[in-house]
């Protein structure tokens, strides 16, 4: 008797195991099922592609299945023909068939050209997850000059920063110096792109001459983005101020 005992344990455990694993497969598959993108329909062909870009009658055919393809053509009607109803209509096209990360950042652009805000930030920061540095500066440049939400603006350009981008790195010095009034950190940032950027003698005549910021004030910038964490990119050369 003890061992039929043993044995019906045995194929209960075994019973249960299974139907753990069959919840666990389920959820796999809702998982998969929710992932999985809805192929819009391929927009119709427009004759005005063709006068303004010859390849524009081979990407469309490519367009069936190839994002880029799709993405190119968006890029036709935003930059020549600037419909710009249309590009948004290809580039949602293309990020149904694959998600492209440059395709995000040309959502967030043309959505931004058409002060759809909640739109060009959804897909800027879609942009950015997907490892685009050119979206965080995208984002920061919004928030500063359109929405003029000056921290928002911060916050993102230095997201850009860390990832090496200097056009973040440009533009925070411009929002420092321009909208938030710290000359010091201005300094800085500006600073990080001698050899970079700029030459020497251009950051330096753009903080002296144009900007009218105290010698002081610059010397104490250099030492700033040399000693703080906050500045991951560096000018490590001779500053040569007094010269």
């Amino acid at each position: 008797m003890n061992r039929v005992k043993i044995v019906i344990n045995i194929l209960i455990i075994v019973i249960i195991s299974l139907n753990f694993i069959a919840c666990d497969d389920n959820k796999s598959s809702n998982n998969i099922k929710s992932e999985k993108k809805v192929k819009l329909p391929k927009p119709e062909w427009d004759n005005r592609l063709a006068n303004v870009e010859p390849n524009t009658g081979k990407w469309y055919q490519l367009a069936d299945n190839d994002e880029k393809a799709a993405s190119n053509i968006g890029v036709i009607y935003s930059d020549k023909i600037k419909d710009y109803k249309k590009a948004i209509e290809w580039y949602l096209y293309s990020d149904s068939i694959k998600t492209n990360t440059q395709n995000l950042v040309n959502m967030g652009i043309t959505f931004k050209d058409i002060k759809d805000y909640d739109n060009a930030i959804k897909y800027y920061k879609k942009a950015y997850e997907n490892n685009s540095n050119e979206a965080a500066n995208g984002l920061g440049f919004l928030f500063e000059t359109i929405l003029h939400e000056y921290k928002k603006a911060e916050v993102w350009y230095k997201k850009g920063i860390e990832r090496g981008e200097l056009g973040a790195v440009k533009n925070i010095g411009l929002l420092y110096h321009e909208n938030l009034k710290d000359d010091l950190k201005a300094s800085a940032n500006y600073i990080t792109l001698i050899d970079k950027r700029y030459s020497k003698e251009e950051v330096l005549n753009l903080l002296k001459n144009k900007w009218k910021i105290p010698k002081e004030t610059i010397k104490k910038g250099y030492e700033l983005q040399l000693n703080s964490d906050e500045f991951p990119i560096k000018y490590k050369g001779k500053l040569d101020l007094d010269e």
